[in-house]
């Protein structure tokens, strides 16, 4: 069968692959437009299979934010140039209309919503088939809230880094907008001093373990001789002094003009609360997506 360029330009406004590739698949389905979108849908898988192991360290963090949940997922991709690509923005695009108005609560869910007819996964076989690069949903993530939260969502870098905070409280603030100010900027600190966990209750004892053996080693290669006791003092100090810097609610508040007393985040927040006349203002929940990480 002849395969006419108004055959070809036809499956290529349909797909926006291009020409030789749309003559190609259209060729090997005898000129069925059908049957050469689905051969042009498993070069997709082909591709995404291809590339794998090629390093996704690109892309954008996404937010999304409703009225019961905040949203954050990943979509990585090899090269930066393709994270401002049109087709990437637009898969991105319906992947946060999906967020916004379904209950998505996995990659999986997501990659088979359907918004508008369309189908998450379809599109990204097709984005696939488009750019040629390893592009695919990296991480998600979710935190359901009510009318009594208050949620920060913050995005640095046009998505290098997003986070979004949750709070809690009791009572009614004189001025709310003040504990959402202050949500958004625990956000904001998150994204600057990366946390591990929230609190110390939280942190995996797999990295006490290891900051308590790097701080055994300095004080052993201090050349100083120390009794046990002391030695353990001094490993516990250390130890702590490093949880610290890790830990979100034992963070020093980074904003200095609110923070002259230097206060941790958990006490700047009680602070806070105070103020507004609320009761255990304090982060409740916290989410830090960066992205190739």
């Amino acid at each position: 069968m002849q395969i006419t360029a108004s055959m070809v330009n036809e499956l290529r406004q349909k797909t926006g692959v291009g020409m030789m590739q749309c003559k190609k698949v259209l060729m090997e389905a005898e000129g069925d437009q059908e049957k050469a979108f689905e051969l042009l849908r498993k070069q997709g898988a082909a591709v995404a299979a291809k590339r794998a192991d090629k390093a996704a360290k690109e892309g954008r963090v996404f937010l999304v934010n409703t009225d019961d949940r905040a949203v954050a997922f990943e979509l990585g991709c090899e090269t930066e140039p393709v994270s401002q690509n049109e087709d990437f923005v637009a898969l991105a695009n319906l992947a946060i209309k999906a967020c916004s108005t379904q209950n998505i609560n996995s990659i999986d869910e997501l990659k088979n919503a359907v918004v508008d007819g369309e189908k998450v996964g379809d599109k990204l076989q097709d984005v696939l088939v488009k750019i040629q690069e390893n592009i695919d949903f990296r991480k998600f993530a979710i935190i359901k809230h009510s009318d009594k939260d208050v949620m920060g969502v913050y995005s640095h870098m046009n998505g290098k880094i997003g986070v979004i905070t949750k709070l809690a409280f009791e009572g009614t603030p004189k001025d709310l907008s003040i504990i959402d100010r202050a949500a958004k900027e625990i956000a904001m600190q998150a994204a600057a001093f990366p946390p591990i966990a929230l609190n110390n209750a939280s942190v995996p004892a797999s990295f006490i373990e290891k900051e308590k053996e790097i701080a055994l080693a300095q004080i052993e290669n201090s050349g100083k001789k120390t009794k046990p006791e002391f030695a353990q003092r001094q490993i516990e100090g250390r130890v702590a002094k490093v949880l610290k810097e890790v830990v979100l609610e034992d963070q020093e508040f980074f904003i200095a003009e609110k923070n002259p007393n230097k206060l941790s985040v958990k006490d700047y927040l009680l602070s806070v609360g105070n103020e507004q006349g609320v009761k255990n203002l304090a982060v409740v929940e916290f989410v830090r997506f960066e992205r190739g990480n």
